[in-house]
Protein backbone atom coordinates (compact mmCIF):
# COMPACT_ATOMS: atom_id res chain seq x y z
CA UNK A 1 0.00 0.00 0.00
CA UNK A 2 1.29 3.46 -0.95
CA UNK A 3 1.72 5.67 2.13
CA UNK A 4 -0.41 8.61 0.93
CA UNK A 5 -3.28 6.29 -0.01
CA UNK A 6 -3.20 4.62 3.39
CA UNK A 7 -3.12 7.99 5.16
CA UNK A 8 -6.10 9.35 3.22
CA UNK A 9 -8.08 6.15 3.83
CA UNK A 10 -7.31 6.39 7.54
CA UNK A 11 -8.42 10.05 7.68
CA UNK A 12 -11.69 9.20 5.92
CA UNK A 13 -12.20 6.28 8.32
CA UNK A 14 -11.77 8.51 11.37
CA UNK A 15 -14.07 11.20 10.03
CA UNK A 16 -16.72 8.63 9.17
CA UNK A 17 -16.84 7.94 12.91
CA UNK A 18 -17.77 11.58 13.58
CA UNK A 19 -14.25 12.64 14.61
CA UNK A 20 -13.01 16.02 13.35
CA UNK A 21 -9.44 14.70 13.01
CA UNK A 22 -8.04 17.98 11.70
CA UNK A 23 -4.74 18.34 13.57
CA UNK A 24 -4.05 14.61 13.22
CA UNK A 25 -4.64 14.85 9.47
CA UNK A 26 -2.15 17.70 9.24
CA UNK A 27 0.47 15.65 11.10
CA UNK A 28 -0.10 12.57 8.94
CA UNK A 29 0.16 14.52 5.69
CA UNK A 30 3.34 16.16 6.98
CA UNK A 31 4.63 12.64 7.65
CA UNK A 32 3.95 11.67 4.01
CA UNK A 33 5.79 14.77 2.81
CA UNK A 34 8.77 14.08 5.08
CA UNK A 35 9.06 10.36 4.32
CA UNK A 36 8.13 10.43 0.64
CA UNK A 37 5.19 8.79 -1.06
CA UNK A 38 6.46 5.21 -1.16
CA UNK A 39 5.33 1.68 -0.41
CA UNK A 40 4.69 1.41 3.33
CA UNK A 41 6.70 -1.81 3.51
CA UNK A 42 9.84 0.07 2.48
CA UNK A 43 9.74 2.70 5.25
CA UNK A 44 12.75 2.41 7.59
CA UNK A 45 12.88 3.47 11.28
CA UNK A 46 15.61 6.12 10.75
CA UNK A 47 13.57 8.61 8.65
CA UNK A 48 10.58 8.10 10.94
CA UNK A 49 12.72 9.02 13.94
CA UNK A 50 13.99 12.12 12.12
CA UNK A 51 10.40 13.17 11.49
CA UNK A 52 9.56 12.76 15.17
CA UNK A 53 12.62 14.64 16.39
CA UNK A 54 12.29 17.59 14.00
CA UNK A 55 14.85 20.38 14.23
CA UNK A 56 14.33 21.80 17.71
CA UNK A 57 14.40 20.61 21.32
CA UNK A 58 12.08 17.91 22.62
CA UNK A 59 8.57 19.24 23.21
CA UNK A 60 5.13 17.73 23.73
CA UNK A 61 4.69 17.95 19.96
CA UNK A 62 7.02 14.93 19.69
CA UNK A 63 4.46 12.90 21.60
CA UNK A 64 1.56 14.26 19.55
CA UNK A 65 3.25 13.06 16.37
CA UNK A 66 4.21 9.75 17.97
CA UNK A 67 0.71 8.88 19.19
CA UNK A 68 -0.84 9.94 15.87
CA UNK A 69 1.55 7.65 13.97
CA UNK A 70 1.12 4.83 16.47
CA UNK A 71 -2.67 4.82 15.94
CA UNK A 72 -2.18 5.04 12.16
CA UNK A 73 0.18 2.06 12.11
CA UNK A 74 -2.17 0.06 14.29
CA UNK A 75 -4.81 0.66 11.62
CA UNK A 76 -2.36 -0.18 8.80
CA UNK A 77 -1.08 -3.39 10.41
CA UNK A 78 -4.64 -4.64 10.96
CA UNK A 79 -5.24 -4.29 7.21
CA UNK A 80 -1.89 -5.77 6.21
CA UNK A 81 -0.71 -2.53 4.57
CA UNK A 82 2.73 -3.15 6.09
CA UNK A 83 4.56 -5.96 7.87
CA UNK A 84 5.92 -4.02 10.86
CA UNK A 85 5.79 -0.66 12.62
CA UNK A 86 8.89 1.55 12.13
CA UNK A 87 8.24 3.68 15.23
CA UNK A 88 10.92 3.67 17.98
CA UNK A 89 10.44 1.01 20.65
CA UNK A 90 11.26 3.41 23.47
CA UNK A 91 10.05 6.98 23.97
CA UNK A 92 11.89 9.82 25.71
CA UNK A 93 10.78 11.27 29.00
CA UNK A 94 8.19 13.98 28.60
CA UNK A 95 9.34 17.56 29.25
CA UNK A 96 7.82 19.60 32.03
CA UNK A 97 4.14 20.26 31.25
CA UNK A 98 3.33 23.67 29.85
CA UNK A 99 1.68 26.00 32.34
CA UNK A 100 -0.58 28.73 30.95
CA UNK A 101 -0.06 32.26 32.18
CA UNK A 102 -2.80 33.39 34.57
CA UNK A 103 -3.31 37.14 34.22
CA UNK A 104 -3.75 39.20 37.38
CA UNK A 105 -6.03 42.22 37.66
CA UNK A 106 -2.91 44.39 37.52
CA UNK A 107 -1.85 42.71 34.27
CA UNK A 108 -5.22 43.46 32.70
CA UNK A 109 -5.10 47.09 33.79
CA UNK A 110 -1.60 47.52 32.34
CA UNK A 111 -2.59 45.93 29.04
CA UNK A 112 -5.71 48.09 28.74
CA UNK A 113 -3.74 51.24 29.61
CA UNK A 114 -1.12 50.33 27.01
CA UNK A 115 -3.81 49.78 24.38
CA UNK A 116 -5.46 53.13 25.15
CA UNK A 117 -2.17 55.04 25.07
CA UNK A 118 -0.92 53.91 21.67
CA UNK A 119 -1.27 56.19 18.66
CA UNK A 120 -3.81 54.70 16.25
CA UNK A 121 -1.72 55.13 13.08
CA UNK A 122 1.10 52.97 14.45
CA UNK A 123 -1.16 49.98 14.95
CA UNK A 124 -2.22 47.17 12.68
CA UNK A 125 -5.50 47.45 14.59
CA UNK A 126 -7.06 50.55 16.07
CA UNK A 127 -6.64 50.89 19.86
CA UNK A 128 -10.38 50.58 20.56
CA UNK A 129 -10.46 47.27 18.65
CA UNK A 130 -7.52 45.91 20.65
CA UNK A 131 -9.12 47.06 23.91
CA UNK A 132 -12.44 45.41 23.04
CA UNK A 133 -10.73 42.16 22.01
CA UNK A 134 -8.89 41.95 25.35
CA UNK A 135 -12.03 42.64 27.38
CA UNK A 136 -14.03 40.15 25.30
CA UNK A 137 -11.50 37.36 25.86
CA UNK A 138 -11.06 38.18 29.54
CA UNK A 139 -14.80 38.44 30.18
CA UNK A 140 -15.96 35.33 28.29
CA UNK A 141 -13.09 32.83 28.05
CA UNK A 142 -13.70 32.43 24.31
CA UNK A 143 -11.10 30.78 22.11
CA UNK A 144 -9.32 33.44 20.06
CA UNK A 145 -10.64 31.86 16.85
CA UNK A 146 -14.20 32.05 18.22
CA UNK A 147 -13.86 35.73 19.13
CA UNK A 148 -12.43 36.67 15.74
CA UNK A 149 -15.14 34.74 13.88
CA UNK A 150 -18.04 36.61 15.49
CA UNK A 151 -20.27 38.72 13.26
CA UNK A 152 -22.73 41.42 14.26
CA UNK A 153 -25.54 38.90 13.82
CA UNK A 154 -23.94 36.73 16.52
CA UNK A 155 -24.41 39.37 19.23
CA UNK A 156 -27.91 39.82 20.64
CA UNK A 157 -27.62 43.30 22.08
CA UNK A 158 -30.98 43.12 23.87
CA UNK A 159 -30.32 39.81 25.66
CA UNK A 160 -26.55 40.29 26.01
CA UNK A 161 -25.82 36.88 24.47
CA UNK A 162 -23.18 35.78 21.96
CA UNK A 163 -23.84 32.89 19.57
CA UNK A 164 -20.71 30.83 18.95
CA UNK A 165 -21.29 28.90 15.73
CA UNK A 166 -19.87 25.54 14.64
CA UNK A 167 -16.44 25.89 16.18
CA UNK A 168 -14.30 23.20 17.80
CA UNK A 169 -16.02 19.79 17.98
CA UNK A 170 -18.59 21.12 15.43
CA UNK A 171 -20.77 22.52 18.21
CA UNK A 172 -22.60 25.81 18.59
CA UNK A 173 -23.40 27.38 21.96
CA UNK A 174 -24.84 30.50 23.56
CA UNK A 175 -22.54 32.59 25.76
CA UNK A 176 -24.22 35.17 28.05
CA UNK A 177 -22.05 38.21 28.82
CA UNK A 178 -22.13 40.62 31.73
CA UNK A 179 -23.94 43.95 31.54
CA UNK A 180 -20.60 45.80 31.59
CA UNK A 181 -19.15 43.75 28.75
CA UNK A 182 -22.37 44.05 26.76
CA UNK A 183 -22.05 47.82 27.09
CA UNK A 184 -18.43 47.68 25.91
CA UNK A 185 -19.45 45.69 22.83
CA UNK A 186 -22.37 47.98 22.01
CA UNK A 187 -20.16 51.08 22.30
CA UNK A 188 -17.54 49.45 20.10
CA UNK A 189 -20.09 48.51 17.43
CA UNK A 190 -21.42 52.06 17.36
CA UNK A 191 -17.90 53.43 16.88
CA UNK A 192 -16.52 50.77 14.53
CA UNK A 193 -19.63 50.30 12.41
CA UNK A 194 -21.59 53.48 11.61
CA UNK A 195 -25.14 52.60 10.61
CA UNK A 196 -24.73 52.99 6.87
CA UNK A 197 -21.80 50.56 6.76
CA UNK A 198 -23.31 47.95 9.07
CA UNK A 199 -24.73 44.60 8.04
CA UNK A 200 -25.40 41.35 9.85
CA UNK A 201 -22.42 39.71 8.14
CA UNK A 202 -19.98 42.42 9.24
CA UNK A 203 -17.34 41.06 11.62
CA UNK A 204 -17.88 42.06 15.24
CA UNK A 205 -14.18 42.92 15.52
CA UNK A 206 -12.84 44.60 12.40
CA UNK A 207 -9.72 46.21 11.00
CA UNK A 208 -9.48 49.87 9.99
CA UNK A 209 -10.81 48.87 6.57
CA UNK A 210 -13.66 46.80 8.00
CA UNK A 211 -12.16 43.39 7.23
CA UNK A 212 -12.19 40.54 9.77
CA UNK A 213 -9.19 40.47 12.11
CA UNK A 214 -6.90 37.52 11.38
CA UNK A 215 -5.37 35.49 14.16
CA UNK A 216 -1.87 36.31 12.93
CA UNK A 217 -2.59 40.03 13.20
CA UNK A 218 -4.15 39.67 16.65
CA UNK A 219 -1.18 37.67 17.94
CA UNK A 220 1.36 40.15 16.55
CA UNK A 221 -0.46 43.17 17.99
CA UNK A 222 -0.75 41.45 21.38
CA UNK A 223 2.97 40.62 21.41
CA UNK A 224 3.80 44.31 20.91
CA UNK A 225 1.20 45.34 23.48
CA UNK A 226 2.44 42.86 26.06
CA UNK A 227 6.02 44.07 25.66
CA UNK A 228 4.96 47.70 26.04
CA UNK A 229 2.87 46.91 29.13
CA UNK A 230 5.67 44.87 30.72
CA UNK A 231 3.50 41.78 31.17
CA UNK A 232 5.82 38.78 30.93
CA UNK A 233 7.24 35.71 32.55
CA UNK A 234 10.84 35.60 33.74
CA UNK A 235 13.48 36.13 31.05
CA UNK A 236 14.54 32.47 31.10
CA UNK A 237 10.98 31.21 30.47
CA UNK A 238 10.40 29.36 27.19
CA UNK A 239 6.90 30.76 26.66
CA UNK A 240 5.58 34.25 27.20
CA UNK A 241 1.91 35.15 27.93
CA UNK A 242 -0.43 34.48 25.00
CA UNK A 243 -3.87 35.62 23.92
CA UNK A 244 -5.13 32.08 24.53
CA UNK A 245 -4.12 32.41 28.19
CA UNK A 246 -7.09 34.72 28.71
CA UNK A 247 -9.24 31.60 28.33
CA UNK A 248 -7.29 29.81 31.05
CA UNK A 249 -7.48 32.90 33.25
CA UNK A 250 -11.26 33.10 32.86
CA UNK A 251 -11.68 29.47 33.95
CA UNK A 252 -9.38 29.75 36.96
CA UNK A 253 -10.92 33.04 38.14
CA UNK A 254 -14.41 31.51 37.91
CA UNK A 255 -13.36 28.46 39.96
CA UNK A 256 -11.59 30.57 42.59
CA UNK A 257 -14.70 32.77 42.89
CA UNK A 258 -16.93 29.74 43.39
CA UNK A 259 -14.62 28.38 46.07
CA UNK A 260 -14.59 31.74 47.87
CA UNK A 261 -18.38 31.85 47.78
CA UNK A 262 -18.58 28.35 49.27
CA UNK A 263 -20.26 26.91 46.16
CA UNK A 264 -20.22 23.21 45.25
CA UNK A 265 -17.57 23.44 42.55
CA UNK A 266 -17.84 19.81 41.43
CA UNK A 267 -21.55 20.30 40.80
CA UNK A 268 -20.96 23.55 38.92
CA UNK A 269 -18.05 22.25 36.85
CA UNK A 270 -20.26 20.83 34.05
CA UNK A 271 -21.85 24.29 33.65
CA UNK A 272 -18.41 25.84 33.17
CA UNK A 273 -17.51 23.06 30.72
CA UNK A 274 -20.58 23.82 28.58
CA UNK A 275 -19.95 27.58 28.76
CA UNK A 276 -16.36 27.10 27.54
CA UNK A 277 -17.40 24.67 24.82
CA UNK A 278 -15.25 21.81 26.06
CA UNK A 279 -15.81 18.40 24.47
CA UNK A 280 -15.05 16.53 27.71
CA UNK A 281 -15.46 17.37 31.37
CA UNK A 282 -11.82 16.32 31.93
CA UNK A 283 -10.71 19.32 29.88
CA UNK A 284 -12.34 21.59 32.45
CA UNK A 285 -11.23 19.60 35.50
CA UNK A 286 -7.56 20.28 34.77
CA UNK A 287 -8.11 23.88 35.87
CA UNK A 288 -8.74 22.65 39.41
CA UNK A 289 -5.01 22.27 40.04
CA UNK A 290 -3.69 25.18 38.00
CA UNK A 291 -2.86 27.82 40.63
CA UNK A 292 -1.73 28.00 44.24
CA UNK A 293 -4.63 30.30 45.10
CA UNK A 294 -7.10 27.75 43.76
CA UNK A 295 -5.56 25.00 45.88
CA UNK A 296 -5.65 27.24 48.95
CA UNK A 297 -9.33 28.01 48.43
CA UNK A 298 -10.12 24.31 47.92
CA UNK A 299 -8.21 23.43 51.10
CA UNK A 300 -10.11 26.09 53.06
CA UNK A 301 -13.46 24.78 51.78
CA UNK A 302 -12.54 21.24 52.78
CA UNK A 303 -11.49 22.39 56.24
CA UNK A 304 -14.82 24.15 56.70
CA UNK A 305 -16.55 20.92 55.74
CA UNK A 306 -14.38 18.64 57.91
CA UNK A 307 -14.08 20.97 60.93
CA UNK A 308 -17.09 23.29 60.99
CA UNK A 309 -16.38 24.19 64.61
CA UNK A 310 -12.88 25.55 63.82
CA UNK A 311 -12.46 29.35 63.46
CA UNK A 312 -11.73 30.55 59.93
CA UNK A 313 -10.23 33.82 58.83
Amino acid sequence: MILSQAVEQYILHKRSLGIGFRSEAVRLRAFVQAIGDCDMRLIEPAPVLRFLEGNGPLTTFWFSKYHTLKAFYRYALARDYCASCPLPLSVPQKPEPFQPYIYTNQDIERLIDAADSRHRYRWLLEPHTVRTLLLLLYGTGLRISEALSLTLADFDTDAGVLTIRQTKFFKSRLVPVSTDLSGVLCNYIGRQWPGRFRSETSPLLGTQKGAPVTRQTAELVFKRLREQAGVSRSTEASFQPRLHDFRHTFAVVRLVTWYREGKNVQRLLPHLSIYLGHGRLQDTQRYLSMTTELLQQASLCFERYARPEAPHV
